[in-house]
């Protein structure tokens, strides 16, 4: 696991209930660092209720736009941290269309279908975690997903695959989720950031949180 998050970036929110991308580029924010000040400036002005922002490291996929997260599907958004081996056998998708050729993406599609047309998608995704993680190859699972109304991120790190030389204690301490309450908002990133905030909730592993406008003290859902 080396450091460095420069094969793309994106940043999506919404716009009177649909996604939308203030940006999405394949290269490094360094790279485009106009464009990144421009896009962090548009979604500080906007209206949209929430906000997830990606800052990708390609395990096996190129840089590509297509590729780069958050993604869309029907006015949903994810990003998602880790490695799923061997997704297209286990999220076989039913009418959904991969833009790109990640993992992610296709676990993104595939929850998407799941628990989309469910009337609680909180405990439908809590189901379907529990159902199909046994079945599954993962460095991580750990991702940020909303529908508008609603977010949820999750934390869970794999035990299966380890490279040479790495332990499970590793995964733990890579692939980390946190929270910070603010007085407007919540804030959910993979490190403490120290100039957002002093105080910040490491989530547990196999933890669910679920953030609402009229509940935005993260409830915490154990998967």
């Amino acid at each position: 696991m080396t450091p460095g998050h420069t094969d793309g970036w994106g940043i999506a929110g919404f716009n009177d209930g649909r996604a939308v991308y203030f940006a999405r580029r394949s290269e490094s924010a360094a790279e485009s660092e106009n464009e990144y000040r421009e896009a962090t400036a548009r979604a500080a002005k906007s209206t949209s209720p929430l906000m997830i922002a990606h800052f990708r490291k390609a395990s096996d996929s190129e840089r590509a736009v297509s590729n780069t997260h958050p993604f869309h599907y029907q006015d949903w958004v994810m990003a998602h941290n880790g490695t799923i081996f061997g997704a297209a056998a286990s999220f076989p998708l039913i009418s959904a269309e991969l833009q790109g050729d990640t993992d992610s993406e296709r676990f993104f599609l595939w929850i998407c279908e799941q628990i989309h047309p469910e009337v609680d998608p909180t405990q439908a995704l809590v189901e379907l975690l529990k159902k199909s993680r046994e079945g599954l190859v993962y460095t991580s699972l750990n991702f940020l997903l909303s529908d508008g109304k609603r977010l949820w991120a999750y934390r869970e790190y794999g035990d299966k695959r380890l490279d040479k030389d790495e332990t499970v204690k590793d995964r733990e301490d890579y692939y980390t989720l946190f929270f910070a309450t603010l007085p407007m908002s919540v804030v959910f990133c993979s490190e403490p950031l120290s100039r957002v905030s002093s105080a910040w909730t490491p989530m547990s592993q196999r933890t669910l949180a679920v953030v609402t406008p009229e509940a935005p003290v993260p409830q915490l859902i154990r998967v």
